[in-house]
């Protein structure tokens, strides 16, 4: 591999050195016991890389040496100047005296070493370390689906990933106290979220996981890391399918909720139709009735009581009377017009008393709504009341085939009138 690629590409992918020494602190909890129970004693971190961890760690005056085979990688070691070595770090451990290190750290390092290489380093380490010591293996967490499918294949150096269950079994098999298995880098809003989404299915769950080893020791060594081996870390691929899982359920639920009020509704519907049919079976039997025709004056006659008592007398009283009479004045006007003595006979009659101009206005308007509003239906002649015989007069739309507007006949009905008037009082 070409010098200097791998620092190069752990600057791009892994995250800056401020990030991943913030990450680490995760295990400090798990180390400053051994601070106190062993302050003489070191500590090895195989595949120190940058040095993050051993410089969080010489921040804590605990010491600590590195092992990295990458010169690169080294190079920002010796910048800080951290106590580091170029070498395997397998090998080294190999040559370490039995129970001499307190802690043994190989951050994101088995999954580039074959399996025999891995457990070689588990066995070695339970040797090497003192009583209680604790043994840290961090890697990528396949349980992440976007970083089993993609994530851990951009790393060239990568051989294949480990699952969390069989990293976990390694120091079980080979005699350690107790392991624990902790989950990192996750998203922590996802933790508090229920409403989750496919995509947090996919590459929500903790990208990083590592398993934490403790070597057998008395009670009262053991106590003081109960605390840090009860604490659950990370958020796992089954918490986010299940929330997503009951997300779908719930809307599953709501669906189901709005398909039964759906059909509620329709059924409702088709009753209230249902009923709307039969009122209108129930009124055109009763509009059908004879009792409804029978009724039917005096139901007029309740309306025009509850509009005289609406509006006044004053104000309903002028049309109600023209309603009344009009029909039966229009029906006397045809049978006037068609009987001409008669009509001789009322103009006489009507100019002795006095009231001929009177009755000839009422003549008139009659006459005109005649003809306007019925299209002449009635032959209608604006000299009935005249002794002058009758002649067909030019304002019958009939005549001659001509057609004349409304205002056109009102015109000739008044002249016929005023030559009606004329004649006779000369005679």
């Amino acid at each position: 591999m070409s010098e200097g690629f791998y620092r190069a590409f752990e600057d791009k992918h892994r995250g800056s050195r401020e990030l991943i020494k913030g990450r680490v602190e995760v295990y400090l909890p798990f180390v400053l016991p051994l601070k106190k129970m062993y302050p003489h004693d070191s500590g090895l971190d195989i595949g120190c890389g940058r040095g993050e961890w051993l410089e969080l760690l010489k921040e804590n005056n605990i010491p600590v040496i590195g092992v990295d085979f990458d010169e690169g990688m080294l190079k920002a070691c010796r910048e800080l100047n951290l106590n580091i070595e170029l070498g395997d770090g397998i090998e080294y451990l190999g040559k370490l005296k039995d129970e001499s290190l307190s802690v043994i750290s190989a951050f994101h390092v088995v999954e580039h070493i074959s399996f025999e290489e891995l457990q070689t380093l588990v066995k070695e380490a339970l040797r090497v370390l003192k009583s209680g010591g604790i043994l840290i293996l961090e890697t990528p967490n396949p349980e992440n689906i976007k970083v089993g499918t993609e994530f851990f294949h951009l790393d060239p150096t990568h051989i294949k990933p480990i699952p969390s269950q069989l990293l976990s079994f390694l120091p079980e098999f080979y005699g350690y106290q107790r392991t624990k298995i902790i989950k990192l880098q996750e998203n922590i809003e996802l933790e508090n979220r229920e409403n989750i989404n496919l995509l947090d299915v996919i590459d929500g769950a903790s990208p990083d996981y590592a398993v934490i080893a403790q070597k057998k020791a008395n009670k009262e060594i053991l106590e003081k890391f109960d605390d840090a081996f009860s604490n659950n870390i990370g958020l796992s691929l089954s918490e986010l399918a299940a929330k997503f899982e009951n997300r779908l359920q719930k809307i599953e639920t709501k669906a189901e909720q709005a398909e039964t009020k759906a059909e509620q509704a329709e059924t409702k519907a088709e009753q209230a139709e249902a009923k709307a049919e039969q009122v209108r079976a129930e009124l055109h039997s009763v509009y059908n009735s004879r009792s409804w025709k029978i009724t039917e004056p005096l139901r007029w006659g309740h309306f025009q009581v509850k509009l005289l008592k609406q509006h006044g007398i004053s104000v309903r009283l002028k049309p109600l009377l023209k309603k009344v009479t009009q029909p039966a004045a229009k029906k006397s006007m045809v049978f006037v017009n068609s009987r001409p003595a008669l009509r001789l006979k009322l103009a006489k009659i009507s100019r002795k008393l006095g009231f001929h101009s009177a009755l000839k206005s009422v003549y008139l308007k009659l006459n005109t709504y005649s003809v306007s509003n019925s299209h002449n239906k009635f032959n209608l002649r604006a000299d009935s009341l005249t002794k002058r015989p009758y002649k067909r007069s030019l304002y019958q739309p009939n005549y001659s085939g001509e057609k004349l507007s409304v205002d056109e006949i009102l015109i000739r009905i008044r002249t016929e009138l005023a030559d009606s008037e004329k004649a006779s009082n000369n005679e």
